[in-house]
């Protein structure tokens, strides 16, 4: 008998903290699920976003998750392959790019924010600009490189009907093309201000 009476206890114990929970949402609205956004989904050097997305033509939201899906907003970063910084840059991309750019790497590396961003906002133009403004393109590039995607435009088996990539051969490039649509629809709503969006 004590059993059973416990467990309605715990029961109705349930059933109020629910209620109570369901009612704060409602009371609270909308501020309340931007913290909790806000919270998984940090944000930083906001005008270092903006001004490298400006000086390279990008959405910053879109940059913003890039960042966000390569580092965590983390300017230490350091991946497995030796890519550094926000972005995620390897040094023997840094070093192409200069090629193409004629400049060198400044004294404060892959490391700096300012940097970094400059140089994979760069390499995401020069994606975009290559694959005619094909965002899913420039993303898989980013991430497997574009040899590795010309590879499967190349593929009659991976294309769709149109000629277009039907589906991404490897599953972490899908999963980081799709979490950075996702994201950039985040960051766009709920850092309007901060990434200087309209």
């Amino acid at each position: 008998m004590r059993k059973k009476t416990n467990r309605a206890k715990i029961a109705l114990i349930i059933v109020l903290i629910l209620g109570i929970a369901a009612a704060a949402a409602l009371i609270f609205g909308g501020r309340i699920c931007d913290r909790v956004r806000r919270a998984f989904r940090p944000i930083g050097y906001t005008d270092e976003i903006r001004a490298a997305a400006e000086q390279h033509g990008l959405d910053p939201a879109f940059v913003a998750a890039v960042v966000s899906t390569e580092s965590r907003f983390m300017a230490d970063a350091v991946s497995a392959v030796g890519a550094e910084g926000l972005m995620q840059v390897l040094p023997s991309t840094a070093e192409w790019i200069d090629y193409r750019r004629g400049s060198a790497l400044p004294e404060n590396g892959l490391f700096d924010p300012e940097t970094n961003l400059d140089y994979g906002c760069w390499l995401l133009r020069y994606l975009l600009d290559r694959y005619g403004g094909n965002e899913r393109y420039a993303l898989i590039a980013y991430n497997a490189g574009f040899g590795r995607l010309d590879e499967w435009l190349n593929t009659p088996e991976l294309l769709d009907g149109e000629g277009g990539l039907a589906s991404i051969p490897y599953p972490e490039t899908r999963a980081y093309v799709e979490n950075i649509t996702r994201l950039e629809g985040i960051y766009g709503e709920l850092y309007e201000e901060e990434l200087g969006q309209k």
